[in-house]
């Protein structure tokens, strides 16, 4: 079976590169979870996609070397619990559109088209897009912290989305496009990577995570993350609220989210938070 992509990658660069947002002026837009969101269906693991031999054409634009790979690491199983979850409701499937500092990211609209084909949904194909290069991949925790992903695009109010991206490891990205899409009318049903880091298919904040999360630093950072990103710590995902559950104090958390700014422009990245603060 063929699959042809529906817009061009060199176009849906140039896409997310129209507007380049200013991280001071304007923060992602974050949502809680509600209760019983979905975990992140998985599809394949990390061994078996770095040995897949389009993986890293597809990771660097090539479009071709991205629907080989969707097309063999799709699996059964993960077609099966998306079919499940999307019922019989109108569904979008919605792709991260990203250029990435090895290039424009062409897996996971390689995998929209796939998913589309095989369980007859349509693919919104550039017309939500992000517009800021973040440099995720492989990146320390708290650099991907400080550089959150900021979107733009037509949202359509009322439409049920599946978030579609290459993989989820501390999930901020995603919960950035999900909040995106809800703020603006639509809902997001359900959210399928290729891969996760370990743990990272449980997205949503868990409520006793939440707890300890409050228990240990309590308001203090609700009011450090609303001042540093715009959203209270309630919005957080499962992986960043136990990544800061390990740190033994606010002040901490902060000299770390000041250093890791520092570092991230160092690498030409823009970060939401600022190096002397």
């Amino acid at each position: 079976m063929r699959f042809t992509l529906v817009h061009d990658p060199v176009l849906a660069f140039q896409i997310a590169n129209r507007h380049v947002v200013s991280m001071n002026d304007e923060f992602p837009t974050r949502l809680p979870w509600p209760a019983n969101f979905p975990d992140v269906v998985i599809h394949t693991n990390v061994r078996t996609r770095d040995s897949h031999p389009g993986y890293a054409a597809g990771k660097s634009g090539d479009a071709d070397a991205g629907l080989m790979l969707a097309a063999d690491l799709l699996s059964p199983d993960g077609l099966a619990r998306i079919q499940a979850l999307v019922g019989r409701r109108p569904t979008l499937l919605l792709p991260v559109v990203a250029d990435e500092l090895t290039g424009f990211n062409a897996i996971p609209d390689a995998m929209a088209q796939v998913l589309g084909s095989k369980l007859g949904l349509p693919v919104i194909a550039g017309e939500i897009v992000q517009t800021n290069k973040v440099g995720h991949t492989r990146a320390p925790a708290f650099q991907r912290l400080v550089t959150p992903a900021t979107f733009e695009g037509q949202v359509q109010p009322g439409a049920n989305y599946v978030l579609v991206d290459d993989h989820v490891g501390l999930g901020g990205t995603l919960a950035n496009l999900r909040g995106y899409v809800e703020a603006r009318g639509g809902e997001v049903i359900a959210i399928t990577t290729l891969t996760e880091s370990r743990d990272a298919r449980i997205i949503s904040l868990q409520p006793a995570t939440r707890i300890v999360l409050w228990e240990r630093h309590g308001q203090a950072l609700d009011d450090l993350w609303q001042s540093q990103f715009g959203y209270g710590i309630d919005c957080l995902t499962e992986v960043e609220a136990l990544n800061l559950c390990r740190q033994h104090s606010v002040a901490a958390i902060e000299d770390f989210l000041a250093k890791a700014a520092v570092e991230a422009r160092g690498r030409g990245l823009q970060t939401a938070v600022e190096p002397g603060d």
